[in-house]
């Protein structure tokens, strides 16, 4: 996708619809100016924070997490809020916003305000030629329908159009739209429906949808599953927006198979059935195999047939069958050389906890999830570009039918579509955070060490650190940690936001964050304030502190053999959590739980694990929850 501010996504006010306000309306046409001779944006408001009327015509989640654009009386100018309400074609809005600029075309952002006036039908397009739109930049942000010979075979996600008089513009597909070019040759007729955008000094058209590419073939899009996430006994509804732009939809049907993922075996079909534009059909239960492939197909009264994915059967949809727990989908043995997952490429689902919310990651269109039991290779990043899924916090258990995809080496997750992340249920308890050598966290070499490739079972992890030396700054608030004190044993720590902690060169330190892959390099990204335990005055120990909501007082005796007391305070009535965990993350015995009143509370240990096992001699962690405000854990080491 072309466009793509994720500094705004990140830092977007959050505002629902705001009711009508009195701000000054300003006309359109006056802020979308541009050099009529050469084309160059020369907004007389540039800079200024103006309010706008006008239609939605492109909502959010159709190119990217937030880019609209909003049809007015007098013209049409888009505007980035990844954070706006969800609004639908033909919603009259008054925005409020900072003209700006991204790639030479005028838009408002950050916005601050978005007023709903009400619904009414999605504006018409206008209808320009293709030498009217090159040539009077008046158009850029308007809602435009041009036609024309397609000039050149679509590559790269474009072709071009021209008028048969010398005059030609560029048809730019965005990814995110899901607009399949197949079927389209060189001298076709066409007409296009499209903002009219400006990109580096070019004037260009970006369809929106399937639909704005107007042929005399039936048109199938809006292809959705009724359920992304479905198991071996469930029957899947697939429905999807079928019309015909000259004449009627006489049939379509829906073909499916079983799969092993080898694209092998022949298609089935069912009949589907309408109400409207919306047809639908569904594939019988049960799945006996990892997933099923499917593909649409109608036909029209002239007896023109479209299929959806154009090129099926040798292109088609998939939907993963039951669940795949993300160690399956994560683990590679440390000697590979290659870290790519053993099943990139292929469709799965998944049912974990979100552990790094929206935001968190790094813009709303991004968030980590751990399996609920947590451990090394448990952790996976999500990426889904329209951002349309809502928000996703900490703790919320998410089930999400996509694809494994690797991102220079990064193992991400790809949702479907936006409808493929569902939100099961929230308060989840966190998985047990990974406590690691700092060496280990950054281990990306084989044959060096002995040890293979360790930081690649961290990845998208949350990892908390030993007491480490910071040895080394980088600027940017990027730093250098050891929890030996040698340079060769550090790992990098480049917290996503700016955070209260300055990094100061000999402080003593315990970070926590999600594990993160770029540049060839594993990074430890701490998002938040508490995610930095400092003022420590040595390696390798845990510092504990009663916290305003409370926290440990002692945990004695430390070493131990063969019990220990541990001592905690709460300042109010709070939900309590007491575990101990082994150095592996994994949790050996929960010690406290539920609601506790204000005071002290004492814990025994005595070296048992769940089951009234001993376990072995070593180091153990009591980790203490308190509400939301208080995550402590101190390190306790059992002797024999």
């Amino acid at each position: 996708m072309k466009q793509v501010l994720w500094g705004v996504a990140l830092c977007g006010c959050l505002f629902a619809l705001a009711p009508m306000t009195s701000a000054q309306v300003i006309s359109i046409d006056t802020i979308q100016y541009y050099n009529p001779l050469t084309g160059a944006p020369s907004s007389p408001y540039a800079g200024q924070v103006v309010t706008v009327e006008g239609q939605i015509y492109v909502v959010k989640g159709t190119y990217n997490s937030g880019t609209h654009y909003i049809q007015g009386s007098d013209g049409g100018i888009q505007f980035f809020s990844s954070t706006a309400p969800a609004l639908v074609y033909g919603d009259r809005i008054q925005v409020t916003g900072t003209v700006a600029l991204y790639s030479g075309e005028i838009q408002l952002s950050p916005v601050t305000n978005i007023a709903f006036l009400g619904n009414e039908p999605e504006p018409a397009p206008l209808v320009r030629t293709i030498n009217a739109l090159r040539t009077d930049f008046e158009n850029v942000g308007s809602f435009v329908q041009t036609e024309g010979y397609v000039a050149t075979a679509p590559a790269g996600g474009q072709f071009k159009l021209h008028s048969g008089a010398g005059d030609s513009i560029i048809v730019y597909i965005d990814y995110d739209t899901g607009i399949d070019l197949t079927g389209i040759a060189v001298g076709d007729y066409l007409a296009v429906k499209s903002p009219c955008v400006m990109y580096n000094g070019l004037v260009e058209l970006k369809p929106r949808k399937q639909s704005d590419i107007i042929t005399p073939f039936p048109v199938i899009e809006s292809v959705a599953a009724a359920n992304w996430t479905p198991t071996s006994t469930q029957p899947i509804a697939i429905s999807a927006s079928i019309f015909d732009n000259d004449g009627t939809v006489v049939s379509a049907r829906l073909y499916y198979r079983n799969s092993a993922g080898d694209s092998l075996g022949a298609f089935v079909s069912v009949a589907m059935s309408n109400s409207g534009d919306t047809w639908t059909g569904t594939i019988p239960s049960p799945h006996n195999l990892r997933q099923v492939d499917y593909y649409l197909e109608a036909t029209d009264n002239d007896a023109r047939v479209t299929k959806n994915p154009a090129a099926a059967p040798g292109a088609f949809y998939s939907l993963a069958i039951g669940f795949t727990p993300i160690y399956d989908i994560q683990y590679v043995h440390p000697d590979t050389v290659s870290t790519y997952s053993s099943l990139y490429g292929m469709c799965v689902n998944v049912d974990a906890i979100v552990t790094y919310g929206t935001g968190e990651a790094g813009a709303v269109s991004r968030f980590v999830i751990e399996d609920a039991e947590g451990g090394p290779f448990s952790g996976l990043f999500v990426y889904e570009g329209s951002g349309t899924y809502g928000t996703v916090l900490p703790g919320d258990r998410v089930q999400i039918g996509g694809y494994v995809d690797e991102f220079y080496g990064f193992t991400e997750l790809q949702p479907h579509v936006g409808a493929a992340v569902k939100l099961v249920s929230f308060g989840n308890d966190l998985p047990p955070v990974i406590y690691a050598r700092t060496r280990d966290l950054a281990d990306n070499t084989i044959g060096t060490d002995g040890n293979g490739r360790m930081g690649e079972q961290y990845e998208a992890c949350m990892v908390r650190t030993m007491a480490a030396a910071l040895v080394d700054t980088l600027g940017y608030g990027n730093y250098i940690i050891s929890d030996t004190g040698a340079r060769a044993d550090s790992a990098l720590v480049d917290p996503l936001v700016a955070l209260t902690y300055q990094p100061i060169i000999g402080d003593y330190l315990i970070v926590e964050g999600w594990m993160d892959y770029a540049g060839a390099m594993y990074r430890l990204r701490p998002v938040r304030d508490e995610d930095i335990v400092a003022g420590l005055t040595g390696a390798g120990e845990s510092l504990p502190q009663v916290l305003p909501a409370g926290g440990f007082v002692s945990v004695a005796p430390n070493p131990f053999n063969p019990k220990t007391d541990i001592e905690f305070a709460l300042t109010r009535p709070n939900l309590v959590q007491l575990n101990v965990y082994n150095l592996r993350g994994q949790l050996v015995r929960k010690l406290a739980g539920g609601l506790l009143e204000a005071g002290s509370h004492e814990v025994a240990w005595d070296g048992t694990d769940d089951f009234g096992a001993r376990v072995g001699s070593g180091t153990y962690f009591a980790r203490l929850r308190i509400g939301t405000e208080v995550l402590q854990v101190q390190k306790m080491q059992m002797v024999k």
